[in-house]
């Protein structure tokens, strides 16, 4: 059976227990302020290096060859040609004789050479012959009576129904019923950085840079997929340009540079290209829903039945929450996992939210406008109860004042002219939190500090975080800090993804800066003469509490050292960190009825992550999302041929995104909450944007789009139906 996705319960969170020794400070100093990336000058100047600027002495360069088909089995696979080829000093299969290819992209053989224009070159002689199958490319297709069975247990996958209340019931009581379908395509990731790493071996010990999300995840990956301890494994990402979810392994090409390097006896560098990382490195899966849902006539649903489907390509589901946030009692949801030829999907920026989310608010506006009630009091009936980690009903009217939503006009802007200008809501919800991540710091008698952890900063400002943290607990200004973080040489920390880096990392710093202080009060208190515990750090002073007149500057502190630095281990407690965050957005678009093009010109996003660390990078997080909400809305869509099952647009020409002048204006309202202490910010202002503005475009030109992206034909042929009751 697929795995059904559940349907998003919003459950009160419980304030967690302040921790008892290092507590976050009532009154912070760098905490919550708008402290910009440490490394911000190293990005723009050139001067970091991701793994795509590492050069080994006598690197070689490694490509791989890779299925042209969608679906078929290998014959026979002769490497010889590319072994005499020029240049070539390693060469290897990766799928064997007789395996069944299930993508365009799929991984057949590997090829390391002294430049990367001969590793290409000798791909080219490797012969392959192929028994090619009828494949799937649509979801279509795939469902369709008598299509190919592509994949062994079948081309679907049928869910267990969910289902809660008295349906019927609930539908006798609706006075307004209303039956639609919603669409959302796949997206790819897109990552700036693309996958790949670089290899090189000491005897048996490997060191790899790599561009990854979780650098002792690829350790142990290395480890399963070598043979080898993961001792003899050092992963090392200092700089990385973005993952979204798609970069927690090795991957195929980082195993298959290993042991290219390996047999080569040299460094090999792999970084896939952009065509590579549309096929075969994950993406958004698509969604479908067909809806039923009756509102009574006070505004509250009644009853909501739909049957929901999608494709994560090869063999991966296509599960989203749905309904989303809003309170139904009696409700019912089929849903089942499609498989096509293509390549398979990964996690990506809130898994599943965005698809559940649009389904939803899409609804929402409709029963509203069924029932000629403002979109956003039908919302705030339909809400659950107000909790911690479920603050809608406080942040709706907020970000309303600030946006401006009562100028809202009802459904259909009425001015005269072509443009036509809407407004949208939408809501989100994500669970975030984290634990496990461990951290060591280190004092020195000439007052250096350095703390070194094992995370890794995807771009989000995790390095300044960790500063900022380390500098408020030890009372020092923040460039008296050294962070050392990306390497599994580190004390360990998990994957950065699914907003858990924050509360995973943030409470190790803390505890861990807590505990070095300890032992240098410690150390320095008899020579003042008072008890450690009377002691504190503050202004880049070690005092007493009681009597500032007793105490030593920090570098005064750290020379009663002598030889013997504070060296302490910590690691994440309870008490400094929780999950759950809630958020909402209202969109301004103009639509152009004469061409169809949309443009988002002003976005509001009030969202919470609890504890907010740095301001600017929080507001950063916020920003990014809604940019890509902005594309997965407007512009983003994996197209592939139904004949030849190749994708049409696998580069950054076809496979459109925005740019500057696509960017709206974007306002950001941080709702910070200390008493809940840290949790993550990066998925939540991804999930509702596409939704906020697909419903304002539906307030602008009158008739719903019911699909995204919201392209110019799409909107054309919606505006053409305006009148006949139709939607598209």
């Amino acid at each position: 059976m697929a795995e059904s996705p559940q349907v998003p319960e919003v459950k009160t969170a419980a304030q967690p227990a302040k921790h008892e020794k290092y507590p976050w400070p009532d009154k912070p100093v760098l905490i919550g302020t708008r402290v910009p990336r440490l490394d911000g000058s190293s990005k723009a100047t050139g001067r970091a290096k991701y793994a795509f600027d590492i050069n080994r002495p006598g690197m070689l360069h490694g490509r791989i060859l890779r299925s042209p088909h969608p679906r078929a089995r290998i014959v026979s696979l002769d490497l010889s040609p590319a072994e005499k080829a020029p240049g070539v000093k390693a060469v290897m299969a990766i799928a064997e004789v007789g395996k069944e290819l299930s993508f365009q992209g799929d991984e057949i053989a590997a090829v390391a050479a002294a430049t990367e224009e001969q590793a290409r070159d000798a791909l080219r002689l490797i012969k392959v012959e192929y028994e090619v199958f009828p494949h799937i490319a649509t979801v279509a297709l795939a469902m369709r009576q008598g299509a190919p069975q592509a994949f062994k247990d079948g081309n679907i996958k049928e869910g267990e129904a969910q289902q809660a209340g008295d349906l019927e019931a609930g539908f006798a009581q609706a006075v307004q019923t209303i039956e639609a379908s919603y669409e959302t395509q796949v997206q790819t990731h897109v990552s700036l950085e693309t996958h790949g790493c670089v290899c090189e071996w000491q005897g048996d010990n490997l060191t790899s840079w790599v561009s990854t999300q979780a650098v002792h995840g690829t350790r142990e990956g290395f480890a399963e997929a070598l043979g080898i301890p993961q001792a003899n494994i050092r992963v090392i990402t200092e700089f990385m340009g973005g993952g979204f979810g798609s970069k927690f392994g090795p991957d195929v090409q980082g195993v298959a540079c290993a042991k290219l390097a390996k047999q080569a006896g040299a460094a090999v560098k792999m970084m896939l290209d952009r065509k590579e990382e549309h096929l075969a490195v994950g993406n958004r899966p698509s969604s479908f829903s067909r809806i039923k849902a009756g509102v009574n006539a006070d505004g509250i649903i009644t009853a909501f039945d739909a049957e929901t489907w999608g494709t994560g390509g090869a063999g991966v589901g296509a599960g989203f929450p749905l309904p989303y946030i809003y309170r139904v009692e009696n409700r019912r949801r089929r849903h089942k996992d499609v498989f096509t030829n293509a390549g398979p999907a990964r996690a990506m920026r809130a898994p599943g939210h965005p698809q559940g989310c649009f389904h939803t608010e899409m609804l929402m506006d409709e029963l509203a406008d069924a029932l000629k009630m403002d979109p956003l009091e039908f919302r705030m009936k339909n809400l659950p109860p107000e909790a911690p980690n479920a603050m809608w009903r406080k942040y709706f009217p907020i970000a309303a004042e600030m946006f401006g939503w009562s100028k809202r006009h009802p459904t259909g802007d009425p001015t005269p002219g072509p443009i036509k200008r809407g407004v949208g809501c939408a809501a989100n919800q994500w669970g975030g939190g984290g634990r496990g991540t461990k951290a060591h710091c280190e004092i020195t008698s000439d007052g250096s500090i350095v703390v070194r952890c094992g995370t890794q900063d995807i771009g989000v400002g995790t390095k300044t975080t960790v500063t900022m943290i380390a500098a408020e607990t030890l009372g020092v200004p923040i460039d008296a800090v050294k962070a050392e973080i990306g390497d599994t040489n580190y004390p360990f920390s998990g994957g950065s993804g699914g907003s858990t880096t924050a509360p995973s990392v943030s409470p190790a710093i803390r505890v861990t800066a807590g505990k070095a202080l300890d032992a240098l009060k410690a150390r320095v208190a008899p020579g003042l003469g008072v008890d450690p515990a009377a002691l504190v750090a503050v202004n880049g002073r070690i005092q007493s509490k009681d009597d500032p007149s007793k105490g030593l500057t920090w570098k005064e502190a750290c020379r009663k050292l002598g030889t013997e630095p504070v060296s302490v281990d910590g690691e994440w407690e309870a008490g400094l960190s929780a999950s759950g965050t809630s958020g909402v957005q209202f969109a301004e678009v103009e639509v152009d009825t004469e061409t169809g093009v949309t443009k988002v010109t002003r976005i509001t996003c009030v969202q919470d992550c609890g504890l907010v660390l740095d301001e600017l990078t929080a507001e950063s997080q916020c920003i990014g999302g809604m940019v890509m909400g902005v594309n997965y809305a407007l512009f983003e869509n994996r197209l592939l041929d139904r004949v030849t099952g190749h994708m049409v647009n696998p580069n950054m020409e076809w496979y459109l995104l925005g740019g500057p002048a696509d960017i709206p204006k974007i306002e950001v309202k941080l709702m910070n909450q200390p008493e809940r202490g840290v949790i993550g910010i990066g998925e939540p202002p991804t999930i509702s944007t596409a939704a906020a503005i697909s419903n304002a475009v539906a307030n602008a030109i009158g008739v719903r789009v019911r699909s995204i992206p919201l392209t110019p034909e799409k909107v054309l042929a919606a505006i053409a139906t305006r009148g006949t009751g139709g939607t598209l």
